[in-house]
């Protein structure tokens, strides 16, 4: 990809947004990379009556170096769980110019913060932004902890693993196609498509290969056990196959998938299974707690009712 424009959403002076996009830059020399530095088009905080008087300049300036670029790496600071109210005012006014004036062009999204989890929360709400923006959002990263995990006089990420995770979404954006990311809330709803039309190799593919399973209580259990922990990709053939070994499922509803903080993807419903143990039904209402990785469930968190398990299998809770 040629011409790719890279900013930052902070208005600090020092700003580690900014230090971690010309890591990305000084990482992918090879790549045509500009850094464009917004707090250099200085303008008014919008309203109507200004809008009035025309479109600042610099706006204007900075509207036709977007039409120019042919993708977008935005590195944004959290405030309050939101955006900055600085990132926001650029926004309101290239908006008046052109609502979607990503234009259909690629989109990389970063973020940092001294916390641990990296400003991610307001990372859930602008991808749900950029789209609307025109962007095509392809993949996001966020650096916890960034004194810890950054190396300021190198201008690098110092932890190896923070390192490849921030390749892998570069490489992503860069892909050619239309490979866009999926939000949190796709990937659960997808794994529950593909269980509700029993396609097993789409539900396997859900789950990270270094998944953790909790299927109502946080124990170890015997192989054919269905409740306990599961561990990793392979373990969730043995969670399915005891799924299907113990119930015949009559019906299973979703009733709603919510993102929540943290890549947290809370779901609840209802379901309706056959205990073929007993030829009794076994109804209960359900919750699901999931945490997302790279696109994939990494944790996975299961609750039912227990007391009708029991009432509709005349056997001891296992």
């Amino acid at each position: 990809m040629k011409k790719i424009l890279a900013f930052t959403g902070s208005n600090h002076p020092e700003s580690i947004n900014e230090k971690l996009v010309q890591s990305l830059i000084n990482r992918f020399q090879e790549h045509d990379i500009r850094f464009i530095d917004l707090k250099k088009f200085d303008v008014p905080i919008y309203s109507a009556a200004i809008h009035e008087a025309g479109i600042p300049q610099p706006i204007l300036e900075l509207f036709e170096i977007f039409k120019e670029s042919e993708g977008f790496i935005l590195s944004s600071p959290e405030h309050n769980g939101l955006p900055s109210a600085f990132l926001k005012n650029i926004i309101d006014w290239l908006s008046v110019i052109k609502q979607r004036f990503f234009d259909s062009k690629p989109v990389l999204l970063l973020s940092t913060s001294p916390g641990a989890t990296g400003a991610s929360t307001h990372l859930g709400i602008l991808t749900k932004l950029v789209p609307l923006w025109g962007g095509l959002l392809k993949s996001t990263y966020s650096l916890g902890s960034f004194q810890d995990n950054f190396d300021e006089e190198k201008m690098i990420i110092s932890n190896a693993e923070e390192l490849q995770k921030l390749d892998r979404a570069f490489q992503i954006f860069n892909k050619e196609g239309e490979n866009i990311i999926k939000s949190n809330v796709d990937v659960v709803q997808g794994y529950f498509n593909a269980f509700q039309h029993g396609d097993i190799e789409g539900i396997l593919n859900s789950f990270h290969p270094d998944c953790y399973i909790v299927s109502v209580k946080e124990e170890e259990r015997p192989t054919e056990q269905l409740h306990g922990v599961y561990r990793t990709r392979e373990d969730a053939k043995q969670f399915l196959k005891n799924i299907s070994s113990l119930f015949e499922t009559k019906e299973f509803l979703v009733q709603q998938v919510v993102e929540a903080q943290g890549n947290l993807v809370v779901a609840k419903g209802t379901f309706s299974h056959l205990v073929k143990s007993t030829g009794k039904l076994f109804n209960s209402n359900w919750v699901q707690l999931c945490i997302i990785e790279d696109e994939m469930i990494k944790e996975y968190r299961f609750y039912e009712d227990s007391a009708a398990l029991i009432e509709a299998s005349n056997i001891q809770y296992a």
